[in-house]
């Protein structure tokens, strides 16, 4: 698959290099669907995890090139609850191919999802790539297509493309996002998470309940475009948003 005798850590420098360089998201897409197809893949997505400020899936797709209807039905059936290789992606450091992903045979949920992805769609083959920050887990990058190369060389290079790609995302979303202005009380609850202050901690500081100290960081979170609340502290800090 790989043209010139180009090696496949060779092939994902190159295409880091392009990410590096795209202004849009539109540019980047195109540049990570051009790495994928180099070895196999037609198709992507790269999903935060169930995150505070993200409990809906649909919110939380950070950018996706899937086949027409795939995302329709995946939602329409709830597949996000069912699907084997999300469960897996969470306990996983390491990327993965989707049929190590582990399921009862006799659960139908599961089944159905990896039946309609293979039968349906085209991606009877895969690799998920966890994406992991300073508090954990964040979410996954997943390749699929039906005839991918599965080699130990061209799985680290897709985990190079995956890493890659979504921290250049970041930086294109962090830059259209810039107008998001937090509330007074949004800042004051990044400004004492920021000082190593808890939920608990900041509630008794600021005289309000926990559960209304988590509703204003994931409002930041979602104005902020932030995986965890420590990207929302730093992203915050970085805008000038909050001082420490």
């Amino acid at each position: 698959m790989l043209s010139g005798g180009r090696q496949p850590y060779e092939t994902a420098v190159s295409f880091i290099e392009r990410f590096k360089q795209s202004e849009s998201i539109e540019a980047l897409t195109r540049h990570i669907l051009a790495a994928a197809s180099t070895f196999g893949y037609r198709n992507f997505s790269i999903i935060a995890g169930p995150q505070l400020a993200r409990a809906n899936f649909e919110q939380r797709i950070m950018l996706l090139h899937w086949p027409d209807n795939w995302l329709q039905q995946y939602v329409h059936e709830n597949f996000q609850d069912h699907d084997p290789v999300v469960n897996f992606a969470r306990s996983q450091v390491h990327s993965f191919y989707w049929e190590q992903a582990p399921y009862k045979a006799d659960r139908a949920m599961p089944s159905r999802v990896m039946d309609c992805a293979a039968r349906d769609f085209d991606m009877p083959q895969g690799l998920c790539v966890p994406i992991y920050g300073m508090q954990g887990y964040q979410g996954s990058v997943n390749f699929g297509g039906p005839d991918i190369d599965n080699s130990a060389s061209a799985q680290s290079a897709m985990e190079l493309v995956a890493i890659y790609a979504v921290n250049h995302l970041s930086r294109l979303r962090s830059q259209m996002s810039d107008e998001a202005v937090l509330s007074t009380r949004e800042r004051e609850v990044l400004k004492w998470a920021a000082v190593g202050k808890t939920a608990w901690d900041t509630g008794r500081i600021l005289q309000i309940s926990t559960d209304t100290v988590n509703k204003h960081i994931a409002s930041a979170m979602r104005k902020l475009d932030a995986f965890s609340k420590t990207q929302a502290v730093a992203e915050s800090i970085r805008r000038g948003e909050i001082q420490i």
